[in-house]
């Protein structure tokens, strides 16, 4: 595993937001190896995960939808992040917009949060951007999705600013303003 030091602060930070992880076999057959999801609850194989930062990419996935329907979430996050949006509308008959970001968009904001976690707990990069991760196998230097975010191109932190989990940074702060912090400071870490 990269970095298995960065496990344990990973695993206490998610506890610490209300998410429930679990240690045991129910982490084989997801999307990444060592880490899954079954209703709601992030299950981790510390012997199989290939890094920690994968834990927190799913969780990723998880904290853009709000709350309430966390325990409706399950291996396909997409897939139920879909069923979502179909059955929760406004209103007006408009499918719901914080849905709508995170079917849309979550795979982005996943890999934003996941990097605003790794500052804010001082943890090295290279748990969570490593050789093989986010599909990159090889590249020269810094690994291209943190270049991306740390250049402020990459369009996750626009997302969650615009469901108000942080300000407007890099070159979208010179377009729109929500009056936040500019990522990678984060307003709140979930959306309840």
């Amino acid at each position: 595993m990269h970095h298995p030091e960065a496990l344990e602060p990973i695993v206490g930070f998610l506890r610490g937001i209300g998410m429930a992880v679990e240690h045991g076999e129910r982490a084989h057959g997801g999307f990444l190896p060592g880490v899954n999801i079954h209703g709601g609850v992030i299950w981790v194989d510390p012997g199989t995960l290939l890094g920690p930062g994968d834990l927190l990419h799913e969780a990723g996935h998880m904290i853009v939808v709000p709350r309430r329907f966390w325990s409706r979430l399950g291996t396909d996050l997409q897939e139920d992040i879909e069923t979502l949006l179909r059955e929760e509308t406004n209103p007006d008959g408009s499918p719901d917009p914080v849905l709508t970001m995170a079917a849309r968009q979550g795979e982005f904001m996943s890999q934003a949060w996941s990097y605003a976690v790794v500052r804010c707990l001082s943890l090295p990069m290279g748990c969570l951007f490593f050789p093989g991760s986010y599909k990159y196998d090889r590249y020269d230097g810094t690994h291209p999705m943190l270049a991306w975010l740390e250049q402020g191109t990459h369009i996750g932190p626009m997302a969650l600013a615009q469901v108000g989990m942080t300000g407007f940074s890099g070159m979208f702060a010179q377009v729109e303003t929500n009056g936040l912090p500019p990522f990678p400071q984060m307003s709140r870490w979930t959306l309840d």
